[in-house]
């Protein structure tokens, strides 16, 4: 059983990768869009994601990263905003701080910074939407 198919047994709002970016992909700069994503690479620079994003656990980012839900099994430094659930694996780490609907963590992760976890996904909504993006994902 792959990683994609385990995590989609535990969040089902998943049901399809829209975006893929594979584990040899490095990108240096922002990255935004629309559906879901999937990040197996290694990104410097902020993420915004208007649907849910998974981070795999050979992933490296440096940035902040939105979305909607968020499952990291990598690593991140940068703070992390996600409208509903936050999922940190056993192999994730994140160095900064979080805010979320809600917030799952498997023995084994590293977590350092402030967790901020509402209950609500409307208060746990990024400060601004990204641009050129006028629908969001219910």
């Amino acid at each position: 059983m792959n990683f994609v198919s385990k995590i989609r047994k535990k969040m089902p709002d998943i049901i399809k990768i829209d975006t893929l970016i594979g584990k040899k992909t490095i990108i240096d700069g922002d990255i935004s869009g629309k559906g879901n994503f999937k990040i197996d690479g290694t990104v410097d620079g902020n993420i915004t994601i208007i649907g849910d994003l998974v981070i795999g656990d050979q992933s490296v980012i440096t940035g902040n990263v939105s979305a909607k839900n968020i499952i990291v099994a990598g690593k991140v430094a940068g703070d992390i905003t996600a409208k509903g659930q936050l999922c940190i694996k056993s192999t994730g780490s994140i160095n900064g701080n979080q805010a979320c609907g809600s917030l799952i963590v498997e023995e084994g992760s590293n977590v350092t910074g402030k967790c901020d976890i509402t209950g609500n996904e409307e208060t746990a909504l990024p400060k601004e939407e990204p641009k050129n993006f006028e629908e969001t994902v219910e």
